[in-house]
Parts: C-alpha cells; structure tokens; sequence
C-alpha cells in the first residue's frame, strides 16, 4: 500500500500530518530536481531523514525537505520496528520549529524594491 503525489498539490507538511494522524509506518522519499530525500516514519513519528549526496541528516534534513515546493514524493508502507528514533522528537513539534525557521527567513530577507 503506498501514497504518492506532487508537492505542488500536497506540501510535505500536508503529508507528514496525514502519515502522523493516520500512524502511518514506512519510507517516504521525497523527489525534487536533483535533491532525493528519506524519511523513515513509526506510527507517524519520523526515526530519521537523509539527503542523499549530502551532509544533511535528521532534523537538518526534514527542515530542508520542508522548504521544497517543488517535486514529487512516494510513501511505501513498511515495518520498521526494529529501526531506532534517531530524532527523539514528534512530528507535529518538527512541523512548528520548520514553520518557525521559514517564518524568521523571511522576516530576514530584504523587502523587494518598489
């Protein structure tokens, strides 16, 4: 069983909320440009998150993937009971402190010139 869709249509918030509410477990890969990203979830609660090709991992990771608006992702149900919690953190705390970072970025970036 598996759920898959745009980023466009559904940010990774959206999605990691749904897989959270609906205690999900399994992989999430996350497709945008030349970025790929893995998110390993137990009944909703992301265990750990990677980008590949990069230093980024666990919490780094997700706040990055968070910022993508772009891109494709793939949920594949699976058993991961014996994987450890690499984050130690629930999701929904995950969700506010991306939406705190991008909140601060943006208030930090110059107002465009009128």
């Amino acid at each position: 069983m598996g759920l898959r869709g745009r980023l466009e249509q559904f940010g990774l918030a959206t999605v990691l909320t749904f897989l959270d509410l609906e205690r999900r477990s399994g992989e999430l890969v996350v497709l945008a440009n030349d970025k790929v990203g893995r998110l390993w979830l137990r009944r909703g609660r992301v265990l750990r998150a990677r980008v590949e090709g990069s230093r980024r991992l666990n919490k780094s990771a997700i706040y990055d993937l968070l910022g993508l608006g772009r891109g494709r992702f793939s949920f594949t149900q699976m058993d991961l009971d014996g994987l450890a919690d690499e984050i130690n953190a629930p999701t929904t705390l995950l969700l506010m402190e991306a939406a705190r970072r991008a909140d601060e970025a943006a208030a930090a970036a110059p107002s465009p010139a009128t």
